[in-house]
């Protein structure tokens, strides 16, 4: 059982039996403040907490907001509002809950709070309601760690893709590559088990069951595959300007923003650390960077501004290189064009709106063989096309495919890889004439690290290290 393998000191399990509260509002003040209870003794902690408006000897029905009044151990009334009950076990945590929804006042949340521990509830840690759901079976870890998500989205599809999670999209992919592999476990123990008799061989397809586990390896690792885009739509993407002084990155940061963020002169060098910026591209925050002009710098600010230019752009996501349409080429910028990524770099011609000054066959080249957009920061031409440049560039590859599975979390690509790895062994096992005996070995790892993703599979100290994450009250 996952409740014997797993007693962190920090996050206590459900079957501790302890009633838990928490304010589960954010902090400050607000219109409602939410107190929450969960537990065995949820009802009676609430009950004495709350005094009904209306008289009824009947208990709250389950759903069911209850108009009333809080008082604290002395009957003092600390604030007026509602009680509402929820019934095992068709609650969050699958235990007996109570919610008092007071007005937003710290103050009085603090007194609710400390009423309500003093009549027997514990400070709940932090995850422990989200914990206990997933003890109680009410979701899977896959869930829980998209409830975290969907808490911390920043944009609508963020908080889209976060909710398909919570409702189960990981699992049910996750599940049928598992439902696959225990097909193959089964056949290859039954042909090991009846070995002796003639029939053995019924078991198992002709050819044995390594075509169908190699197909299964390729499912695993197309599903791995596709972290790199569900990273960038859970975490975001970094987009860094980076050029010559005086090419205009600053302005086009300006304008990308549509906002003065950066200050914009006439003078080499104004730009001397890195700026930051958050846009929302096709649903997707980016961190949309400001950087300093490369150049050989003449004193140790300079330097230390190149430095850092050079850090952004080695650690962005995608570079995009700010050339002048209305001078020529510098060294600095052909060995720029030479030694960056084409996958990771979008080259931008800005300043379209002065003559020509680069030669019509360098713009030409650019254009063509490079994919270069020619834009006016100042102006404002050729705006829209960058910016749909860059959401193509950034978040295709997490947007584009929206109805597409992929995989958000870096544990769960960790665990599939190592699925695959483990069926890539037997194969491997397989061709050599290992005994079958060894390579169900492999696939069982295989299965186990596919439960690990789900939570089927207990490692100590895996669980605390997903719900520690969580806020207080959560």
């Amino acid at each position: 059982m996952i409740e014997s393998r797993f007693r962190a000191p920090s996050v206590q399990a459900a079957g501790d039996a302890a009633t838990i509260v928490a304010i589960s509002t954010p902090p400050g003040r607000g219109g409602i403040g939410v107190l929450r209870l969960s537990g065995p003794r949820a009802m009676a902690v609430a009950s004495a907490l709350f005094r009904p408006a209306a008289k009824s000897a009947a208990p709250p029905a389950a759903g069911l907001a209850v108009f009333g009044r809080f008082v604290d151990a002395s009957e003092d009334t600390i604030d007026h509002g509602y009680l509402v009950v929820f019934r095992p076990p068709a609650t969050f945590t699958g235990e007996e809950t109570a919610e008092l929804w007071a007005h937003g006042s710290p103050t009085a949340l603090r007194l609710l709070m400390s009423t309500a521990v003093a009549a027997g509830a514990r400070p709940a840690t932090p995850g422990e309601f989200t914990l206990r759901a997933f003890l109680n079976g009410r979701i899977d870890v896959t869930q829980a760690e998209a409830i975290r998500d969907l808490i911390d989205a920043r944009t609508a599809f963020q908080a889209k893709v976060a909710c398909e999670q919570v409702r189960g999209r990981i699992s049910e992919a996750v599940n049928r590559l598992k439902d696959r592999l225990i097909e193959i476990l089964a056949r290859l123990e039954a042909s090991i088990e009846f070995s002796e008799e003639s029939e053995a061989g019924r078991f198992l397809p002709e050819g044995g069951p390594w075509p169908e586990a190699r197909s299964l390896r390729e499912a695993i690792e197309t599903l791995a595959g596709t972290y790199e885009r569900g990273r960038r739509v859970r975490e975001g993407a970094a987009v860094a300007l980076v050029g010559s002084p005086n090419v205009g990155k600053s302005s086009l940061f300006n304008r990308l923003l549509e906002e003065d963020r950066a200050i914009v002169t006439e003078v080499e060098g104004t730009t001397r650390d890195v700026l930051e910026e958050t846009l929302d591209l096709g649903g997707v925050p980016v961190a949309l960077l400001d950087t300093a002009g490369l150049h050989a710098p003449r004193d140790e600010a300079g330097a230390e501004a190149v430095r850092r230019a050079r850090g952004a752009f080695e650690r962005a996501d995608r570079v995009v290189l700010v050339l002048d349409r209305s001078r020529p080429l510098s060294e600095e910028e052909r060995t720029l064009l030479d030694c960056l990524d084409g996958q990771r770099r979008l080259v931008v011609l800005n300043k379209i709106d002065l003559s020509c000054g680069l030669g019509a066959e360098t713009a030409l080249r650019l254009k063509q063989g490079g994919g270069a957009l020619e834009v006016s920061a100042r102006t404002g031409q050729g705006i829209e096309e960058l910016r749909r440049a860059l959401t193509e560039s950034v978040v295709a590859e997490g947007a584009a495919g929206r109805e597409e599975t992929f995989i958000t979390n870096m544990r769960h690509h960790d665990l599939l890889r190592r699925a695959a790895s483990a069926l890539a062994r037997a194969e491997e096992g397989a061709r050599r004439g290992v005994s079958d005996e060894y390579l169900l070995l492999d696939c069982r790892e295989a299965l186990d690290r596919l439960g690990e993703i789900t939570g089927e599979v207990g490692i100590d100290g895996i669980y605390e290290r997903i719900f520690m994450t969580f806020c207080i009250g959560k």
